[in-house]
């Protein structure tokens, strides 16, 4: 019996099934270290579940010689939507959380599908792939979302004078206030809640911005509001 990790035999199987609990446990390693549900179990089982049904699809093919070794596949790359979908959560100041862990999800199921028809070559391909945009893109894109002259605030301000205020020091400082949405505060009870969308015409840091906004007395409470 050939050991080649490309032949479909036991030593095989056991092989693609621990190389895609560690591609996929390290995948969700960063995820879960980033403060996602999703974490290091989720995306092993997303990986070796992907995986055992590429093994089932060339079983099939090898004993039958007529099974459609793209149909489970196919209904993987689908179904883990679903599975994706649960991980993206809306929050009461409409922040949206959750859909970078949704893509890796369902990106980590293509990994599973590639270890478990045995290309390994392309599965690791996969693997460093994946890792760079979660890992090094993300550094990239936190960096782009400090700098970019729109962004979502959320502010806590006091019900008397807070909004006028804010604009006030906005109008003030050339920033176009282009969003103002009351909501129910959730930290103060006293304050009104704003969910506000800014444009600061210039790349100047939000984390600064936002700093300048909590020395105003009005002021409780500020959030930057991300994706």
């Amino acid at each position: 019996m050939t050991c080649s990790i490309e032949e479909l035999n036991i030593v095989s199987l056991i092989l693609r099934m621990l190389i895609a609990t560690l591609l996929g446990g390290v995948i969700g390693l960063e995820r879960g270290a980033s403060g996602q549900s999703a974490g290091i179990r989720t995306f092993a089982l997303v990986c070796v579940g992907a995986a055992g049904c590429a093994i089932v699809n060339l079983y099939l093919f090898y004993t039958t010689g007529s099974a459609d070794t793209a149909r489970i596949p196919s209904t993987v790359i689908s179904g883990i939507g679903f599975l994706g979908v649960g991980t993206i959560v809306v929050t009461g100041k409409n922040y949206v959380r959750g859909l970078t862990t949704a893509a890796t999800l369902w990106s980590t199921a293509v990994l599973g599908l590639l270890v478990g028809s045995g290309f390994i070559a392309g599965s690791f391909i996969c693997f460093l792939t994946i890792m760079f945009i979660v890992v090094v893109l993300n550094k990239a894109s936190m960096f782009q979302e400090e700098i970019a002259s729109k962004f979502m605030m959320y502010l806590e301000l006091d019900r008397e004078a807070g909004i006028e205020n804010f604009l006030e020091y906005m109008n003030s400082h050339g920033y176009d206030v282009s969003v103002l949405e009351k909501q129910n505060a959730s930290i103060h009870a006293d304050d009104i809640g704003l969910l506000v969308s800014c444009n600061i015409h210039k790349h100047k840091s939000h984390t600064n911005l936002i700093n300048d906004l909590f020395t105003l007395d009005s002021v409780h409470y500020v959030e930057e509001i991300k994706a």
